[in-house]
């Protein structure tokens, strides 16, 4: 090779050189110099860890203030994954047998994706202070494991309104695909049940976060690197007033244990009483000053989360469904508390009129029944002649209301079969359809038409036989609120409120308002007038007068209410028996008071607690006492009639 070729190639290789050199120290430039911000910041993204802070929960209020629901301190013990890292076995064990956890919980708990790889995750909630010392002096043994102080629910006064106020627990994923928890995460805690849910937005508040400054490692070198503080959420003040509710769940337990010593008089046998529910309400402004379910539960079974066991047992029959707001959720046969509205579709339609005199036989049969196969019976044997439709209310009269009923089926078959008038009606009055009370799960019963019944008799027609289309038995059933019919205990009383306030059928609630937490309103829950009962002022105060003859004389709740001050309190009311069969009969009562212009309606249902008049009655009759400051009385049981 020629020296010159040598020289070339040498030039050639020296100015790569240079070039390179030159790119490289160009690319340095532009990295120190132009573009050192923009890498700063991605190093510092590249070494903060954003952990969020969840906000303080907002409290549940009674109408007066009292806290029924608040947050209290518990102590939690916290895992951190990396530090327990091939020592998962001993470490979770001897916790395990520190807090008496199970195992499998924990582990559930460690694989959660809630938290964030260098997040230590808690473990148990509720540990004692000997166990927190003893974590403390051992730490040899236990590897990553740590505690803190965090916030949960705490309910002051036990089980009460435990079906209103509900429960919290861990967002479900079903919950996360559900618009109205947009922004929500996995692992967050929210209502489930009760207000807890229908208010969680206003109760969750926002939550924060706090900057965590960590190298490449994953190693946390700041855990407190700035941030922003969470903000609690509102409180909310119910309708609900806690000396009536305890009031009234108090009654309805001796209802139900007083009915439980009381033999039903076909079988022999001492009454059931399942369940029953109870609802006091203001019927001027549609609040719910008190609602109970019997049985209920207690709320703080939720609190760290409940196991499938435990769903199951709180949720299953042999328990009493005690997780089921019968207030809302239960629907029954109405019974003879049906009638006034009744007599209000056959006012409505002229079937009926205040000054009109009807037969009270001891048995009805319809006038196309010639070979009288199917007599309706009266609760009593006795012939009363003709009598207003104001004292057959009072005494309840089925057969009276049987020629009610068969004139509307009359009715309906000159129609053509095409206008149902009375199930009209009586939707209109607020049967057969949710109320609209703040909520979840309410069940909107049922007003039975020819096609509910064409489809219950071809899905089991080995239960009923052929289907001969709507029959005079069946609007003769309905007309004392029997057959299909099926209501719930808050419909029954946002009706009696309607009759209470001159014919307006106001949504029930029993969130009263929101505020901050200086007590400023943010919200407050106006009443709503969602309809009226379809008869004139005059023919509601008619029926309101008419039912004041209930509680005295020869009213079916006369002896329930033996003693009582009515000259004081004026009482207007209506007891129902309801029979479905295999089971006793269900036991009804609804009550206005004052009756010249009411300020509560109570109402009480007791499942399988006999008649109207002898368990229920008397159990309104205590909370109307308690209502009105008179001395409560003990509960006795009323005499046997509709």
């Amino acid at each position: 090779m020629t020296e010159s070729r040598i020289r070339l190639r040498m030039k050639v290789l020296a100015a790569l050189v240079v070039f390179m050199f030159g790119a490289l120290s160009t690319r340095l430039w532009f990295l120190q110099v132009l573009a050192s911000r923009q890498f700063a910041e991605l190093a510092n993204q590249n070494q903060l860890r954003l952990v969020p802070i969840e906000p303080l929960r907002g409290e549940i209020l009674d109408r007066n203030g009292e806290v029924l629901v608040g947050n209290r301190a518990s102590t939690v013990v916290l895992v951190d994954r990396r530090e327990i890292r091939g020592r998962e076995d001993e470490v979770l064990f001897r916790l395990s047998n520190l807090l008496q956890a199970p195992v499998e919980d924990m582990l559930e708990r460690l694989q959660s994706k809630r938290y964030l790889p260098y997040q230590p995750v808690p473990v148990a909630e509720d540990v004692s202070e000997r166990a927190v010392y003893y974590i403390r002096e051992h730490p040899e043994l236990f590897p990553g494991v740590s505690y803190q102080v965090d916030s949960v629910r705490h309910y002051p006064f036990g089980s009460l309104a435990a079906h209103v106020l509900g429960h919290v627990g861990e967002i479900s994923p079903e919950q996360l695909d559900e618009p109205a928890f947009r922004g929500y995460r996995p692992g967050d805690i929210v209502g489930k049940a009760g207000v807890e849910a229908v208010y969680e937005r206003w109760l969750f508040g926002r939550r924060g976060t706090r900057g965590i400054r960590v190298n490449a490692q994953g190693r946390v070198l700041d855990d407190d690197f700035g941030g922003r503080p969470a903000v609690p959420g509102y409180n909310l003040v119910l309708s609900i007033d806690r000396r009536i509710q305890a009031l009234t769940e108090d009654t309805l337990l001796r209802a139900v244990r007083m009915a439980r010593t009381i033999l039903h008089d076909e079988s022999g046998r001492p009454l059931r009483a399942t369940g029953g529910a109870a609802v006091v309400m203001d019927p001027k402004t549609g609040q719910v000053l008190a609602m109970a379910s019997y049985p209920w539960f207690d709320p703080t079974v939720f609190l760290g989360g409940l196991s499938r066991r435990e769903f199951a047992r709180l949720s299953g029959d042999r328990a009493g469904t005690p997780l089921l707001n019968r207030a809302i959720q239960g629907q029954y046969p109405a019974g003879s508390t049906f009638k006034p509205f009744v007599a209000a579709a056959a006012m409505r339609e002229g079937i009926a009129h205040p000054s009109g005199l009807y037969d009270c036989p001891a048995q009805y049969v319809a006038p196309i029944d010639y070979r009288n196969k199917h007599p309706f019976h009266n609760w009593s044997p006795r012939d009363y002649g003709p009598i207003s439709l104001a004292r057959a209310l009072v005494i309840s009269c089925d057969t009276v209301f049987y020629q009610f009923g068969y004139e509307f089926w009359v009715r309906y078959r000159r129609s053509g079969d095409r206008d149902e008038a009375m199930q009209r009606l009586l939707r209109r009055m607020g049967f057969g359809r949710r109320t609209g009370v703040d909520l979840p799960g309410e069940e909107p019963g049922l007003v039975p038409t020819e096609a509910y019944t064409r489809k219950v008799y071809r899905e089991h027609p080995d239960v009923y036989g052929p289907y001969y289309g709507w029959l005079p038995g069946d609007s003769i059933n309905l007309s004392i609120g029997q057959g299909f019919l099926l209501v719930t205990p808050l419909q029954m009383a946002v009706a009696f409120s309607a009759l209470a306030n001159g014919g307006r059928l106001l949504e029930p609630h029993v969130a009263w308002k929101i505020v901050d937490r200086e007590g400023r309103v943010v919200k407050r829950i106006e009443p709503r007038v969602r309809g009226r009962l379809p008869i004139s002022r005059e023919e509601v105060a008619f029926l309101r007068d008419a039912l004041r003859g209930v509680v005295s004389g020869e009213g079916t709740a006369a002896s329930a209410f033996a003693g009582f001050p009515l000259d004081e309190v004026p009482v207007a009311g209506k007891t129902g028996t309801a029979d479905v069969i295999p089971y006793q009969p269900y036991s009804w009562f609804a009550a206005m008071a004052p009756a010249d212009d009411p300020k509560y309606v109570v109402v009480v249902m007791v499942e399988q607690g006999g008649h109207g008049a002898t368990t229920a009655a008397p159990a309104v009759r205590r909370i109307l006492e308690g209502l009105f400051g008179l001395p409560l009385s003990e509960l006795q049981a009323g005499a046997e009639v509709d």
